[in-house]
């Protein structure tokens, strides 16, 4: 081994000891809502993937304990607070691990673009289906989002919170209306998108370009965690799953991930 070697590895050694202990702070089982059990199951993937050792915690007030509004939360140390996937992904990155370390510049920017596909548009179209399709909100996400919440506050919280996720998806330039009429066009452009880049071999995103062995990557958990939610859930009316489910690709990519890499089971902790 090389001096440079040597040193690279001793940073990376001591960049990863920084973390000695990650409590995990989610909903109880029961209360989740699409969007969140995306964000969770792509989150246990990611800390598996990094053997990193965790604990949970199930609390009721989860989303007021976060930094962005986005949960699970993590404690790092007992000091560090970080809230969703994106602020974990910073965060590891600080302290020196990464999946992404064995692609090329190139590959790199296609990992960030497909990245930006995954938590941009596609989570606007799981707020979309969770909290402004009527019967998805009144038979699972209202029941769900006030299951542990006293009157008045039951009937004020969802009311505001409803209200914030129509604001945030009016604001999107993409989208003409939030009446729907979107929300299948939307799903089948981003569905496509994801599967020409998938092949019709069971692999991960990116592979080794010398052993052709798979190379899981952040963006491979991120969707993962969306896709396994998505296909997984439960809603009554649920038109984005069925323009997904016919892309086998996405499917088999699945599959591929829990069969290959141990991602079973992963919507509860």
């Amino acid at each position: 081994m090389s001096i440079v070697e040597q040193v690279s590895e001793q940073i990376s050694s001591s960049f990863n000891a920084d973390i000695e202990t990650i409590r995990v702070i989610d909903h109880p089982r029961g209360v989740e809502i699409l969007p969140s059990r995306c964000e969770a199951t792509a989150i246990k993937c990611l800390l598996e993937q990094h053997s990193l050792q965790y604990t949970v915690e199930l609390k009721q007030n989860v989303e007021y304990i976060s930094t962005n509004g986005r949960f699970p939360v993590l404690i790092f140390n007992e000091r560090d607070v970080v809230s969703g996937f994106a602020e974990l992904l910073s965060y590891l990155s600080r302290k020196g691990y990464t999946l992404s370390d064995r692609l090329s510049v190139d590959e790199k920017c296609d990992m960030d673009t497909y990245t930006s596909l995954v938590s941009s548009r596609l989570e606007v179209l799981e707020l979309y289906t969770a909290w402004l399709i009527e019967e998805n909100y009144s038979h699972v996400t209202l029941p769900a989002y006030t299951a542990h919440t006293a009157w008045p506050l039951s009937a004020i919280l969802p009311f505001y919170k409803r209200r914030q996720v129509h604001r945030l998806i009016a604001g999107q330039s993409e989208w003409y209306d939030v009446s729907g009429e979107m929300i299948l066009p939307e799903t089948k452009s981003i569905a496509q998108a994801l599967s020409q880049r998938l092949s019709d071999t069971p692999s991960t995103f990116f592979r080794d370009s010398v052993t052709g062995e798979d190379v899981v990557t952040e963006l491979d958990c991120l969707l993962y965690g969306h896709l396994n939610a998505i296909f997984m859930s439960k809603l009554p009316n649920y038109r984005m799953k069925r323009a997904l489910g016919v892309h086998p690709r996405l499917i088999l990519f699945c599959k591929h991930m829990e069969n290959a890499h141990g991602m079973k089971k992963h919507g509860n902790w």
